[in-house]
């Protein structure tokens, strides 16, 4: 998914781009700060009401266009239950990104089948996020992370240095895709952290400073 992902982004114009599946509640995305994962959730349950109108409506709409000042976005509906969105400037080539995004919308369509066959496996790509879970600015705002992750980063500034805050929040959003935020889940968020150290008596030094958070 990945690399379906990157052909589109990589498009002149293009800002973001990301697929939503009802089913096992994934979205995978490449999209700019501003679109946190709680966005691309609203965004995608308004868009997934336009498609659903189509039973009822008896209507056949596989693709929509939705034109704003400051961006425009392209849905393309790729089977039931899952949504390709396309958020673009507003002066972007329309043709080219409607067109590649077209040619590539059965390969989505098979990349959707081998998730829904291995949801698990699906999560371990590097744009997918559980839809029912939280990313990164929702977790440290609430515990147990909240108090956990200045202990983390101090303990692991020691070991690294400056570039722990990043290692941090990167190692904090794997292990969030990976499961429920629960304390009981500390010791597997330690061993994430060790591994980035890979350093047996900083290992150690990391282990013993972040003794008071774990459970």
């Amino acid at each position: 998914m990945d690399e379906l992902l990157q052909e589109i982004k990589m498009l002149p114009g293009v800002r973001g781009v990301f697929v939503s599946i009802d089913k096992p509640d994934i979205i995978f995305s490449d999209v700019q700060a501003e679109y946190d994962h709680e966005t691309l959730k609203q965004m995608d349950a308004s868009l997934q009401r336009i498609f659903k109108m189509n039973a009822t409506c008896r209507f056949s709409v596989n693709s929509v266009e939705i034109q704003f000042p400051e961006v425009m976005i392209l849905v393309k509906h790729v089977c039931a239950g899952a949504l390709l969105v396309i958020c673009c400037d507003p002066d972007a080539n329309f043709s080219l990104i409607n067109m590649t995004s077209n040619m590539l919308v059965s390969e989505f369509a098979l990349g959707i089948d081998r998730v829904r066959a291995d949801p698990q496996a699906a999560l371990g790509a590097q744009s997918a996020k559980k839809a029912g879970g939280m990313d990164f600015s929702q977790a440290q705002k609430q515990e147990p992370l909240k108090t956990a992750i200045p202990v983390i980063q101090d303990a692991l500034a020691q070991a690294i240095g400056p570039i722990a805050a990043m290692i941090v929040k990167e190692t904090i959003e794997k292990w969030l895709q990976a499961g429920d935020c629960k304390k009981e889940r500390f010791p597997a968020l330690a061993d994430a952290f060790c591994k980035e150290i890979g350093d047996v008596s900083l290992e150690k030094a990391f282990r013993n400073d972040i003794r008071q958070i774990m459970p």
